[in-house]
């Protein structure tokens, strides 16, 4: 051992001895990191020991004392960073062409063959390929997210609901409720994120909770696609401010069929000029493109001859095959992230890139606001991410 000249922050001996106290900022600080080595292309290797699946005992000082010399290799001079999760796990992510991790790896086995010779509590994770797996442990150790209080649907929107809304939005600014969120470009050697357009939208919840008195439209759908029609022109009517055109570079909106139509957003267009079109994503939902493709198909050609980058919105992969991206002529697909979404592409005929565009940057994965998301996205081929959890540089 080095003594005390080892014992700074991202030490070995810094990570075991404050063990317990580190955890969420180091699973944020390894998070960081493995973005970048995803962003850069670098090669990598990461050892995660599971130290959480071992009991209490692995948390005293006699254990960590075993584990320090277990992993006394990685205490010579190398680029190898160590990081502490919440409940005890540690990262260890070194270059991947060095000597010193397979050693202590070895250290390990032979630490651990006694008590878990079939299985033991650690794995070598190759990046950037196996970022995923990495992120998800990441996303482990920073716990469940705090659970949403159920809420009482309400009744279902009414026409009367639907007129005092109409008349309650009249021409009053909507500002207090217009979000804004980028979407990013993580490209390899790029590094860090980019933002290549911010996604303008109204925040509907928060609109339901104080205009509709919890009244719920999604039980009355009918009424809710008017009211979609109604919100799509208050949100171009919106941004069509002068003060919101002065300060807005490219942007993205996820409009309904009959909003293209609407005077709002014939206005829009015409405010925004030629290069304000080419520089705006229009994203028609996908089950409008089901429901009537002829329609989509007009709709897409207006926008597209406006000068208008067309996308369209997709809530669910298992309707891409039934969306033949090539006839429709859209050149981005909108892919919203959840937790099925891994398994439920794996299942489509010919794998996922089968049924998207063909080339770079076609695909947009939404709702990224999770390590998983990202780190599955980047082994998919996708470059472009909006979400929470990105943030560009600078």
């Amino acid at each position: 051992m080095r003594g005390e000249t080892l014992a700074q922050p991202g030490s070995l001996p810094a990570a075991l001895g404050g063990l317990g106290r580190r955890g969420t900022g180091d699973a944020l600080a390894l998070a960081r990191l493995v973005r970048g080595i995803v962003a850069a292309g670098a090669a990598r290797q990461a050892l995660h020991l599971r130290l959480s699946n071992l009991g209490p005992d692995w948390t005293r000082a006699h254990h960590r004392r075993l584990v320090r010399e277990a992993l006394e290799p990685l205490l010579h001079p190398t680029r190898a960073q160590f990081f502490e999760l919440a409940h005890g796990d540690l990262v260890v992510v070194a270059p991947s062409r060095g000597r010193h991790l397979p050693a202590a790896e070895a250290a390990l086995s032979t630490l651990f063959a006694a008590d878990l010779p079939s299985r033991p509590p650690f794995a070598v994770h190759r990046l950037p390929e196996e970022a995923a797996a990495l992120l998800a442990a990441v996303e482990v150790s920073l716990g469940p997210r705090a659970p949403v209080p159920p809420q009482d649907s309400g009744a279902a929107l009414t026409t009367a609901d639907l007129a005092a809304l109409e008349r309650g939005l009249g021409n009053a600014s909507l500002a207090r409720f217009l979000r804004r969120r980028p979407v990013c470009r993580l490209v390899a050697g790029g590094g860090g994120a980019e933002t290549v357009w911010e996604e303008c939208r109204l925040a509907v919840d928060e609109l339901r909770t104080a205009l509709l008195a919890g009244a719920d439209p999604a039980l009355a759908p009918w009424l809710f696609r008017r009211l979609r029609r109604l919100l799509d022109r208050r949100l171009l009517a919106e941004l069509a401010r002068p003060e919101e055109l002065r300060q807005r570079g490219p942007i993205g909106l996820s409009l309904g069929l009959d909003s293209l139509g609407s005077a709002e957003f014939l206005r829009l267009g015409g405010m925004l000029g030629g290069a304000g079109r080419a520089r705006t994503v229009l994203a028609l939902p996908a089950e409008d493109a089901l429901a009537d493709p002829e329609g989509f198909l007009f709709a897409q050609a207006f926008c597209a001859a406006r000068g208008f980058r067309v996308a369209v919105d997709v809530a669910e992969p298992e309707v891409l095959p039934l969306l033949p991206v090539a006839r429709l002529g859209v050149g981005l697909v909108r892919l919203h992230w959840t937790p099925a979404l891994p398994l439920a592409a794996q299942r489509l005929a010919g794998g996922l890139a089968a049924a998207l565009p063909p080339g770079p940057e076609r695909v947009v994965l939404t709702g990224a606001d999770r390590a998983a998301a990202i780190g599955w996205g980047w082994e998919e081929g996708i470059t472009l991410f909006e979400g929470a959890l990105l943030r560009p540089r600078g």
